[in-house]
């Protein structure tokens, strides 16, 4: 695996300068990427790294999208006067989120969406997921790598506990898919009820690592939650959850889908 520190000056970066990013290639299994992980958080204490998963280039698309829905540039009531002085034209604050300097207004008005969502509002969504993507689902869990799209992005937002680093590359465009908010309160409840970290973020997937396999009473929790996520019926629900503990069981990963 070979890993390149860029700053936070790369047109590639989809946080467009918010944070800095390091570009992985040559991904090898899990574990390098799992390791690439920690090593990334022992060299920037205080930070969680996001990796890029899956359609990098349409993952960057839609997250701008959400970025603007979410008007994460809203300035008002903040005090903005230490931004550097290209976040100005004639005095004018421009609200392009291109800076480091600018991330905690970003974060802020991510926390006041993120506020007040729950897991139940998730699975509320309606979000279902039909044979085929039951299908896609089993395959990337049993093959990690085959998800990722490389090389990775690995963005290092200076947020702990991990799920808030969405603020800095938050996906959900499509009204039929889990939004941004939506997506943190998964994010949430994964790692509070189960140990989840939230690691990465795709155009259809978010990726998460805990520091031990689940069990299989643990794997059997964990897939209930996903049969709700999913708004399983009545007459498919055991069938499904059964497939997803089996996805789940003996593995430090879950790729969780968010889109219909």
């Amino acid at each position: 695996m070979h890993m390149q520190f860029q700053g936070n000056t790369s047109n590639a970066n989809p946080s467009q300068g918010l944070c800095d990013e390091y570009r992985l290639s040559d991904i090898a299994s899990l574990a390098e990427l799992a390791e690439a992980h920690r090593q990334i958080a022992a060299d920037h204490p205080g930070c969680t790294p996001l990796f890029s998963l899956d359609d990098f280039g349409q993952a960057r698309y839609t997250s701008g999208h959400a970025r603007m829905n979410l008007v994460l540039d809203d300035a008002s009531g903040l005090d903005i006067s230490g931004l550097p002085a290209e976040c100005f034209e004639d005095g004018k604050y421009l609200g392009y989120l291109n800076t480091k300097a600018e991330f905690a207004i970003c974060l802020h008005n991510f926390r006041k969406h993120t506020a007040a969502v729950s897991f139940e509002d998730a699975c509320a969504h309606g979000l279902t997921l039909d044979d085929e993507a039951l299908e896609e689902w089993t395959g990337y869990q049993n093959d990690p790598l085959s998800l990722l799209d490389q090389p990775v992005s690995a963005l290092v937002v200076p947020v702990q506990p991990a799920h808030e680093a969405l603020a800095a590359f938050p996906n959900g465009y499509f009204t039929c898919d889990l939004g941004p908010s939506l997506n943190f309160a998964v994010a949430r409840h994964l790692h509070g009820a189960h140990g989840y970290a939230l690691v990465g973020v795709g155009a259809s997937y978010l990726g998460y690592l805990r520091a031990t396999p689940p069990d299989e009473a643990q794997a059997k929790a964990i897939a209930a939650d996903l049969c709700a996520l999913y708004n399983a019926g009545d007459e498919d629900r055991d069938a499904l959850a059964e497939t997803f503990a089996q996805g789940i069981a003996g593995r430090t990963h879950l790729w969780v889908r968010y889109v219909e």
